[in-house]
């Protein structure tokens, strides 16, 4: 037993006078720990070693035995691959993971030209197996991660022990650790912000020395790992951020004084605001570097973002644009792209109209040409006419020879504005069609007052008076779903849709540029245009309700078990895997979390309100530093996926899980030292640890692979909703 565990036997017990009548029938209260127990002895370090090699273990064991892309490595392998050849991709996630696999690609020898398709085999010059241990050997550190954390929040070593094991011992947690993907990384950096925080919280006593510093600056160096990965991390921002919050305000409530006060405020707002920042700031600005050739992500990105990417088109074109040039339009709204019109898309109550839209890929019908009063024959009609602020001109689609006009029918989407058509032809024009250029600004080098191609914004002003604006609304499947454009009557705004510059430009009188002279990168600009495209992409992912997915599952299902996951074939001949928990922990967390601990803090404040609580100010300050910071991890990591409109998988509650499993093994200590004698701990916990490892062994079938049929399995169909041999969904 710990030192830390003999002072609390030692607790001074209030005399039967100092309480109320009714405190002497109050059941007998012990906390978790007097005090934080800070040094890490040599037993620690021996059991946080054995817990390492374990996790180790579980995680390596025979990890190359499926030699096929499995599940989501067809994307994040794919991914990893471009930050070897250097290309340019989109995705929905931020970047560090990502290239923390890149890494892992690149330290196997992969030249990055293998596409990870979904269920293909790997080739002979694909070092898979280091590239999954890769993965696997940073999704194994929570374990030892799990155990450092649990001391810094006074546990005990049994319950520590125990704490980690159970982390050890759980099937999803292990099965997901064993492929390319970035759930494993995103464990390691959660499970790394929960110990930066439990190391900084047990220094508290020590303010401002070197150990407090070391383990505050390594708190926000793990949120911004942990945010930079995924964007689930920002609950682990926000956990931080609450128990900061509480602690600022204790220290207000306490009367430190205000000098004291202020240089907390400024270390918290500089380590725990500003460097997790900074992380997130950086990994992008990596990205850019390493991804500086052109590549399919390109098209979501700002025009002068790409005229400084290698190989891009917009690269090497003329920077002049003018009358009977040919050019596409951008918008500076991210996701809607540039204007697009086709022929066979027309709004279904006029035929003769075709939709004017936002299309984000570049296309042939992406190109117009600028005309003043009838168009021009030819890029060669003397003189040449630039476009000035104040011109007015008009804009003639290169496909259908249909010009850019404002309807007299009112958008899809709202009732008071004009719709945007490509009507008309080189015969017959309408005053609707000319436009009159309002120059906002021009980034480059060369004299104002014109329009330049990429560098200039401005806006398109109809002679009716509306402005051409771009809209976050969707056109429905008559008009293929891509962005509406209308419009606005209201042409005094400068909002981002109101405002477009010119993408590209074909014009054989002009020379090309050499833009790198006349754009510059700009870290921030970027990396919020690519932060905005991946809010759209995620918010594209909504669930098909008339279409049953094998994958998917609702967050109410998940504390229970209730719908594991297939995580490729199920052929009889094939390996399966099986993204399932370990039962009895997952449903004993859940009982914790949903119903013990909210009913046990319950009971703990009403009587500290009745005056019968026979815990010291410092007892209940313990149990509740510990006990908040596990509790409130699983509900800020569980709780705000049921908000969320995007489809979900299983694996999204595995972070929960983490804070579940060590508030399980917390609320396991708090009983035994509650009503058991102190030397039961130890075997209470291995006994505990015996059943979750014997279960843990019991579904390794699908942990490890199982290639034989699955209906040898049945014993371990333990619900009737999973889908271990039989899905009634397929079936039907």
């Amino acid at each position: 037993m710990d030192s830390s565990e003999s002072k609390l036997r030692r607790r001074r017990q209030p005399k039967s006078a100092d309480r109320p009548a009714d405190a002497a029938d109050a059941p007998k209260l012990e906390p978790a720990a007097a005090k934080v127990p800070i040094t890490f002895d040599t037993a620690d370090r021996i059991i946080a070693l054995v817990l390492t090699v374990l996790a180790l273990f579980t995680r390596l064991y025979q990890i190359g035995r499926h030699p096929v892309v499995t599940w989501d490595e067809t994307y994040f392998g794919r991914f990893g691959a471009h930050y070897i050849n250097g290309t340019l991709y989109s995705d929905l996630h931020p970047t560090l993971a990502k290239m923390l696999i890149g890494l892992g690609e690149y330290l196997s020898g992969h030249n990055g030209t293998f596409t990870y398709a979904s269920g293909s085999v790997y080739p002979d010059y694909v070092n898979y197996v280091f590239q999954r241990s890769f993965v696997a050997v940073i999704g194994a550190l929570i374990v030892p991660f799990a155990y450092r954390t649990c001391r810094f929040l006074g546990f005990g070593r049994p319950a520590a022990t125990m704490a980690a094991a159970f982390v050890l011992f759980d099937n999803a947690l292990c099965v997901m650790s064993r492929f390319i993907l970035l759930d494993p990384i995103l464990f390691c950096f959660t499970a790394m912000s929960l110990l930066g925080y439990s190391g900084f919280a047990g220094h508290q006593h020590q303010p401002f020395s070197a150990a407090w510093w070391r383990w505050l600056v390594f708190t926000g160096v793990s949120l911004g790992c942990v945010i930079s990965s995924k964007w689930i991390g920002a609950f682990s921002v926000s956990l931080v951020g609450l128990c900061t919050v509480e602690e600022l305000a204790n220290m207000y409530r306490g009367g430190m004084s205000v000098r004291a006060q202020l240089k907390h405020w400024g270390a918290r707002i500089i380590c725990l605001i500003c460097l997790p920042l900074l992380v997130y700031l950086l990994s992008f600005q990596l990205h850019f570097t390493l991804l500086n050739r052109r590549g399919t992500g390109d098209y979501k990105m700002p025009s002068q973002f790409q005229a400084l990417q290698r190989n891009n088109i917009i690269a090497h074109q003329p920077h002049d644009v003018a009358v009977g040039s040919q050019i596409t339009l951008r918008s500076h709204m991210p996701g809607v792209g540039l204007i697009h019109a086709n022929a066979t898309n027309r709004f279904p109550d006029n035929a003769d109209e075709l939709v004017a839209a936002g299309m984000p890929g570049k296309q042939a019908n992406n190109w117009w040409q600028v005309a003043l009063g009838m168009p021009t024959k030819g890029n060669d009609t003397p003189p040449i006419r630039f476009i000035a602020d104040g011109d007015y001109i008009r804009l003639l689609h290169v496909g259908t020879k249909r010009f850019l006009r404002a309807g007299l029918a009112k958008p899809h989407s709202q009732n008071w504005d004009w719709r945007m058509v490509a009507a008309g032809n080189t015969s017959a024009s309408s005053v609707r069609d000319f436009w009159r250029v309002r120059i906002i600004d021009d980034v480059s080098p060369r004299p104002n007052g014109q329009v330049y191609a990429v560098t200039t914004r401005f806006q398109l002003i109809n002679r009716s008076g509306c402005i051409l604006t771009a809209t976050t609304a969707r056109l429905p499947r008559w008009g293929r779903g891509i962005s509406e454009l209308i419009c606005a009557k209201d042409n005094r705004t400068v909002g981002e849709g109101t405002i477009w510059n010119v993408e590209q430009v074909k014009d054989q009188r002009f020379k090309n540029a050499n833009y790198r002279k006349l754009v510059k990168r700009r870290l921030l600009r970027d990396t919020i245009w690519l932060n905005r495209e991946m809010a759209r992409s995620n918010n594209a992912l909504v669930p098909d309700s008339d279409r049953y997915k094998i994958t998917e599952s609702d967050a109410w299902s998940w504390p229970f078990l209730i719908y594991p996951m297939r995580m490729g074939a199920w052929k009889d001949d094939s390996i399966k895997y099986y993204e399932i928990g370990n039962p009895v922990l997952w449903w004993a967390s859940a009982l914790c979390c949903c119903v013990v601990y909210p009913l046990q803090l319950i009971y703990l404040v009403l009587q500290h309100r009745r005056g019968t609580l026979r815990w010291t100010g410092d007892e209940i300050r313990q149990f509740w530093n510990a006990s908040k910071v596990l509790w409130g991890g699983w509900v800020l990591h569980y709780i705000p996926f049921f908000l969320f409109g995007r489809v979900l998988y299983l694996h999204h509650y595995l972070p929960a899980l983490y804070f579940g499993l060590l508030l399980l093994a917390f609320e396991i200590q708090c009983v035994v030292r509650w009503y058991l004698p102190e030397r039961t701990m130890w075997p209470v916990a291995i006994a505990a640890v015996a059943i979750a490892g014997y279960v843990f062994v019991l579904f390794l079938p699908f942990t490890f692979g199982w290639d034989r049929p699955a209906k040898e399995l049945t014993h371990l169909q333990w619900l009737s909703t999973w889908n271990i041999f039989y899905d009634r969904h397929l079936a039907l």
